[in-house]
């Protein structure tokens, strides 16, 4: 009975946890009202995007967080690009400077991607700094960016695999993708990989 207690206990923080961090970033809110606004029920949302009926009410109630990739595959159903979907405000600065808890939240979680100067949209370079804990990674569906993506590995090792290759990259290793080329990325170690990524034209 104790053990189920402490199981019981361990599910409870697991679920309030991936609340707050649904509820931070507010994508239920936005994506309930991108969906009324099209006049679509969440299993219409669903059969549309391949995301399960019970994961589309989830995000909607803020009690899970999706990657993103998963969150693309919603948009396109609409279709809706990520930066529009976050409506994130366009400023006239032309010098950005951000401590680290001002890096805008992408996912967080196992995997945990910022950006930085979310506020000009207008920008022709996008950087993120990202966290993934061992086994996490960029998804099971390859990252296609039609553009150029560079990224640099500053702590654990990661696996890449890119046209048609597959290689290990350890801290001050790195990576770059040009002509679109997919991509999937996956810590491999068993610390926590960090990577600096920048790519050209924003991916959201």
């Amino acid at each position: 009975m104790a053990q189920r207690q402490l199981l019981d206990g361990v599910r409870d923080r697991r679920r309030a946890k991936q609340t707050d961090e649904a509820a931070d970033l507010a994508v239920g809110e936005r994506l309930k009202v991108l969906r009324e606004a099209a006049g679509i029920s969440q299993r219409e949302l669903a059969k549309r995007s391949g995301v399960t009926h019970a994961t589309i009410s989830l995000i909607e109630q803020e009690a899970h967080a999706p990657s993103l990739v998963s969150l693309h595959r919603i948009l396109q159903a609409f279709p809706v690009t990520l930066a529009d979907f976050f409506a994130l405000p366009t400023s006239q600065t032309n010098v950005v400077f951000a401590e680290a808890q001002e890096f805008t939240v992408v996912s967080r979680g196992e995997t945990d991607i910022r950006m930085l100067a979310a506020e000009r949209r207008d920008k022709r370079l996008q950087m993120f700094f990202e966290h993934y804990h061992p086994g996490a990674g960029t998804g099971e569906e390859p990252i296609i960016h039609e553009g150029e993506t560079a990224a640099v590995v500053i702590q654990g090792i990661v696996e890449v695999e890119a046209g048609g290759l597959t290689r290990r990259i350890g801290p001050e290793g790195g990576f770059q993708v040009l002509s679109g080329e997919p991509y999937k990325l996956r810590n491999i170690g068993d610390e926590i990989a960090v990577v600096v990524c920048a790519c050209t034209p924003p991916m959201i």
